[in-house]
């Protein structure tokens, strides 16, 4: 196995024998003074897979709306899936997306932390993007 498969082994143990402790069914949890060592890599790491400028706005031309412009805001904004189908109209500024909330498996909550919950600046050609879908529902 590999020593993030091994990490992550240890750390969903760690959790149910966490509960147990938070239950009174253990006094402590075992796996706390585990440490796992980490193989240390120095300058190898592989290269990200990535697409050019070109090759994304090929990709986008090529996807239906509303999922194309969908892309288009979460690549220059950064937003979660569920953060951009929490968005609303009013969320929209001149040069800035206001995200306060999220939509995720039918509700509406906050955002998944604090530190999502802010207002990101944005170039003009995103809001005016996003403005084509209001348009294109009239």
């Amino acid at each position: 196995m590999s020593g993030d498969t091994v990490l992550k082994i240890k750390e969903i143990l760690s959790s149910i024998l966490g509960s147990a402790v938070r239950y009174d069914l253990l006094t402590r949890n075992p796996l706390v003074a585990v440490q796992i060592p980490r193989p240390k890599v120095v300058n190898k790491k592989k290269q990200k897979p990535h697409i050019t400028p070109e090759e994304f706005a090929q990709l986008v031309s090529l996807v239906d709306e509303p999922y194309a412009t969908m892309m288009y805001v979460a690549v220059f904004t950064g937003l979660r899936v569920s953060e951009l189908v929490g968005l609303k109209w009013e969320d929209l500024r001149e040069d800035a997306i206001t995200v306060d909330e999220r939509f995720c498996r039918g509700d509406w909550s906050v955002t998944k932390t604090a530190g999502s919950a802010a207002t990101i600046g944005v170039a003009p050609s995103v809001i005016a993007r996003i403005h084509r879908l209001k348009d294109m529902r009239s």
